[in-house]
C-alpha cells in the first residue's frame, strides 16, 4: 500500500506543473460552458430600429405650368386684338377724381419719395433697356405715373404691381381686387418690371421694338396710339415726367 502511495506522490512531484496547468484549463472550460448555458436559458434582447411612421402614398399631381409674367409672352403669336379693359389702368387713389391726370397726382407726392424711387429702380430700368430695347426713361416714367412713385396700394406689399396690369383671362398668378378691378400680384417689384417689359414688346405692342431705345418721344407717342392705357394724353404725360426728372439720361450713364 505504501508503495502505491509513494508512486502516486512521486508522479505528482514529477508532473505537478502539467497537472496544475490541466486543472486551470479545465476550470476555464467549465466557466465558459456555464456562462454559455446561462445565456441560452436567458431571454434574448434584440435591438430594434425605431418604427418609422407610415407615409401615405403621394398623390400624383401635374407639374404646375411655368410662370408667365404676361399673356403676351414672346412664345405666343402676336394678337391683333387692341388693348381693352384687361390692359393697363392708371387707377387713382380712393376719393380722388378720375379726370385728374396722373402727372398731377404725382405732383402731390413728396419730392424726396419721387427721387428715391427713381434712384431705387433706375438700374432696373436700364437693365430692361439692354434686354428688351425699351428706353429706361419710358419704363420709369410709366412706373412713376401709375404707381405714383410706389405710393399706391397696388405698388405696395399687397400686389407689387408698379404698372397697373389687370388680370386677364389666362392670368395664372395671384390676384388682388382694388376699387372693383382685378390686379395681377407679383412676388416682388422686379417681376412687375419684367412683366411690363414683356407686355409692351409683344402682341399688339411688338412693333415698338423697332423704335430706338433712345427715342423716348417716339415710344411715348406709340404707346398712346396703340392704346396702352386709358389715361388721357399718355404720350405727353410721359414726355413731361421724363424731362421733368431728366430720366432720358438714365440709359446714357
Amino acid at each position: 500500500m505504501s508503495t502505491s502511495t509513494d508512486k502516486v506522490k512521486g508522479y505528482l512531484q514529477r508532473n505537478w506543473f502539467k497537472l496544475g496547468l490541466a486543472l486551470i484549463l479545465f476550470f476555464i472550460f467549465l466557466k465558459k460552458d456555464l456562462s454559455f448555458r446561462i445565456n441560452l436559458n436567458s431571454p434574448v434582447r434584440m435591438e430594434q430600429a425605431p418604427l418609422q411612421p407610415s407615409t401615405p402614398a403621394r398623390q400624383q399631381q401635374k407639374a404646375p405650368p411655368p410662370e408667365r409674367y404676361t399673356d403676351n409672352t414672346p412664345q405666343q403669336t402676336a394678337s391683333t386684338e387692341l388693348p381693352g379693359t384687361e390692359r393697363f389702368d392708371f387707377s387713382s387713389p380712393p376719393g380722388s377724381r378720375r379726370d385728374v391726370l396722373a402727372i398731377d397726382r404725382l405732383g402731390q407726392v413728396d419730392e424726396g419719395k419721387v427721387r428715391a424711387y427713381i434712384q431705387r429702380f433706375g438700374r432696373v430700368a436700364v437693365s430692361e433697356q439692354k434686354k428688351f430695347g425699351i428706353p429706361a426713361s419710358i419704363t420709369i416714367g410709366n412706373a412713376l405715373l401709375h404707381s405714383l412713385a410706389g405710393t399706391t396700394e397696388m405698388a405696395g406689399a399687397a400686389a407689387n404691381n408698379h404698372f397697373g396690369l389687370l388680370c386677364s383671362s389666362n392670368w395664372q398668378g395671384a390676384q388682388h381686387t382694388y376699387e372693383g378691378q382685378c390686379y395681377r400680384v407679383y412676388e416682388n417689384a422686379w417681376t412687375s418690371f419684367r412683366d411690363h417689359s414683356f407686355y409692351i414688346t409683344t402682341g399688339p405692342f411688338a412693333p415698338l421694338r423697332q423704335l430706338s431705345d433712345t427715342d423716348y418721344k417716339g415710344w411715348a407717342d406709340a404707346l398712346e396710339k396703340t392704346g396702352f392705357s386709358r389715361e388721357k394724353n399718355l404720350g405727353r404725360q410721359l414726355v413731361k415726367v421724363i424731362e421733368m426728372y431728366e430720366l432720358q439720361e438714365l440709359g446714357r450713364r
